[in-house]
Parts: C-alpha cells; structure tokens; sequence
C-alpha cells in the first residue's frame, strides 16, 4: 500500500510517499501552503497517513489527512517498537522519537545516537536493548546567529556562507565562525561522550543543516536528511499491521 509520511517541523512541512519502506517521492513547502499536500494527495493517493507535528499547523494538516486518508497521528500514547524511558513523554517531540524509529529499523540491536540538525538540534539516544533514554536539545545554526542579533545592540544577523576558516575577518564572518563552529565542535563532542559510555554506537545525522556538518564530524556517520519521515512510516507500519 502507499502510505504518506508528513513532519510538521518549526520551520518547514515535509512529506514522503512511501510504498512499503521504499520512498517513492519526497516534498518539502511551507506551514501555510496546505495547498501542496492536497495536490500530493490527488497526485498518489495514499491508503494510509501518519503524521508528527512540533510546529504550527498540525491541526489544518491533520484535518486535511483525515479527510483523504486513514490517518494515523503519533502521540506520547501511541505504540512504538521500543519502549519510551523519557521521564515526561508527554512533553516529548515526535519527530525525535520517529528518528529513532528509522535508526532502529537500519540498525537493529545496536546503540544508536540520533543527530538532528533542524532549528534546533537534538541528540537522541536508543539503546541496543531497545529503550529511548532520550539526549539532548541545543540552539540549531539559525537560531544562535539570530539570538546573538537580537540579544544585542549592534550585532548583525549575517547571510549564513559555509566559512572557509574558523577565523572570522569581520563581524559577520566572526558570529558565522562562532555559530557553525560552535555548532560543530559540540556535535564532535557530544559523540565522543557518547562513544565513552555505550559500545560499539552507531550515528545518524539527519535534519535540514545535515550536509553543513557531515563532512566535517570525526567519527564515520550514517546521513538521511529525511530520517524523521523514515521513522514515521515505520511508526505506521508498526502501529497497522
């Protein structure tokens, strides 16, 4: 059957055709252009939807899916093929649980640390015994260049440029250079604790900066931009078969 994957995020709507695990068609639009995921609707017609929502608009999307499709909607309640050791689950974003979902389904039984770059990036950690245990959340590219703007009096918010060296010759280049480069060494980080306490770990890095920093971390990294839609319709799957 075709299945359509949606992930509402902060700053973009992304939805995925699937047939089976296969993608078929991806597609990226705005929070308010509903518009596009009815052409994709009347384009492949899908059976079924399953949906995760952070940002703004879930409830017009949910709407709208309910409408053409079986719609499943992932919540704190719904069944996952992991169990949830996250002290508030209820406060838990689904789009850091279906990436796990998609690292599970690509590596199974093995430790697992997601990395999700988005407009804010989270670090989220499955173990091989198949519990989510949770991570991280720290301020994304975007959201540290413009809270040194507007936190200030007199810095700029700069025209993001991948820098070519970690020494900024001007004030733009020198808030890119802290930014990115902050960004980066903690992602380094991060893994080397990781790396320190769970055997044998596997990365993923996903998210919409994920081809900014995958060349640049020390350790080899598995890297899907789209991991969260992949998670999602195994959500889907495990949830209808």
């Amino acid at each position: 059957m075709k299945t359509l994957a949606v992930d509402i995020g902060n700053t973009q709507v992304k939805a995925a055709i699937f047939k089976g695990d296969h993608m078929e068609d991806l597609f990226v639009f705005g929070p308010k252009e509903p518009e596009q995921l009815m052409h994709v609707i009347r384009q492949y017609q899908p059976e079924h939807s399953v949906m995760s929502a952070v940002g703004r608009g879930a409830d017009e999307v949910a709407t709208i899916l309910a409408q053409h499709t079986k719609l499943f909607r992932v919540t704190h309640l719904s069944k996952f093929p992991f169990s949830i050791g996250y002290l508030t689950p209820e406060t838990l974003g689904m789009d850091r649980v279906a990436g796990v979902a998609a690292a599970q389904a690509l590596y199974p039984q093995i430790n697992c640390l997601v990395i999700d770059a988005g407009t804010c990036i989270t670090y989220d950690l499955l173990t091989a015994e198949g519990v989510y245990s949770g991570g991280a959340i720290s301020p994304g590219l975007q959201m540290r260049l413009r809270a040194m703007h507007e936190f200030t009096a007199k810095l700029p918010l700069p025209v993001f440029i991948e820098p070519s060296d970690f020494i900024g010759r001007s004030t733009s280049e020198s808030l890119i250079s802290g930014a990115f480069y902050g960004m980066l060494n903690e992602i380094n980080e991060t893994i080397a604790r990781y790396n320190q306490r769970f055997s044998n770990l596997q990365v993923l890095l996903c998210g919409g900066d994920v081809h900014l920093f995958d060349k640049h971390i020390k350790k080899d990294v598995f890297a899907a931009r789209f991991l969260v839609l992949q998670g999602l319709n195994q959500i889907l799957k495990f949830n209808v078969q």
